[in-house]
């Protein structure tokens, strides 16, 4: 092989795991946003349904 091949591909190999270590990455933050934002999302079910339905009699 030709030395300017072998830069070649190693630069393709290069720019291929720096890529997929970035999407790796955004996927990741990503998740984290998704999780956060579910558990905020419970959060507020949760209070309505305390608010709506769990109600003591105040004639008790």
């Amino acid at each position: 092989m030709h030395t300017d091949t072998i830069a070649i591909i190693v630069s393709i190999l290069g720019v291929g795991l720096a890529l997929w270590r970035s999407i790796a990455a955004m996927e990741g933050r990503v998740n984290s946003r998704i999780d956060a934002m579910s558990n905020n999302l419970n959060t507020r079910i949760d209070n309505l349904y305390q608010a709506l339905f769990i109600h003591k009699d105040p004639a008790a």
